[in-house]
């Protein structure tokens, strides 16, 4: 087999693999779904072609290829576990971990990694559009809250109204407790389950983060970081 066709199976991959992740963060962007034929189909085309070219390698690589997956892996299972992601997201992390073989460059030798400390550019973009948007809507009065909590707040939820809740309840979990005449804000590092309206005009959610769409940006960061070595 040629050395042409072989050094094209990386490309190959990659444009698969990049545009699967794009659309699942596309869909992940617009409703917090993702089809499950988003992997599956893509999952078809790279799983021969990552498997050419991790066998044309040596037996080393392909314990470091082993490693990085199992690494992977245990990420995607322990995140969704103790309910740190969800399972779409849990999803992309099996799969970047499949199909993005590692290299021996100390940002490549464990790929998913890397793209997830990427992902961390879009994350606090998003982080910042919510305290602009807080700062502009936001409100505590009438709340019970600590510096601490109203600071979280202000970064990780958004002051929204019924009607913006209404329109949106896909990517909003409302954080207002009502107690009596109280009111107070709901934390936790995990994901927090689904609940009703707190009955009020307006009041603090949880934003759900389109995280899949933050890992398929931090992925084409990744790619256009491995042109430049």
């Amino acid at each position: 087999m040629s050395i042409y066709f072989y050094d094209l199976v990386p490309v190959y991959r990659r444009i698969v693999l990049i545009s699967a992740l794009l659309y699942a963060g596309y869909q992940d962007y617009k409703t917090r779904e993702i089809d499950d034929k988003t992997w599956v189909y893509p999952s078809i085309i790279l799983a021969p072609l990552t498997f050419f070219e991790v066998y044309n390698r040596t037996p080393t690589y392909l314990q470091i290829y082993l490693f990085s997956l199992f690494l992977g892996l245990l990420i995607a299972i322990l995140t969704l576990k103790l309910k740190l992601t969800g399972e779409a997201d849990a999803i992309a992390f099996a799969f970047i971990s499949l199909f993005e073989p590692p290299g021996y460059h100390i940002i490549t030798l464990f790929p998913l990694g890397s793209v997830i400390i990427l992902s961390l550019v879009p994350t606090l973009l998003y982080t910042c559009y919510n305290l602009y948007w807080n700062l502009k809507h936001g409100s505590f009065a009438g709340y019970e809250a600590g510096s601490l909590v109203k600071a979280l707040a202000m970064l990780t939820m958004r002051y929204i109204s019924r009607r913006e809740y209404e329109e949106k309840s896909y990517m909003y979990i409302p954080s207002t407790q009502k107690q009596g005449d109280k009111l107070t804000i709901e934390l936790s590092p995990m994901i927090p389950e689904k609940v009703e309206n707190p009955g009020l005009d307006e009041f603090w959610a949880v934003t759900l983060a389109p995280y899949v769409f933050f890992l398929s940006i931090g992925y084409l960061i990744y790619t256009i970081l491995l042109l430049t070595f």
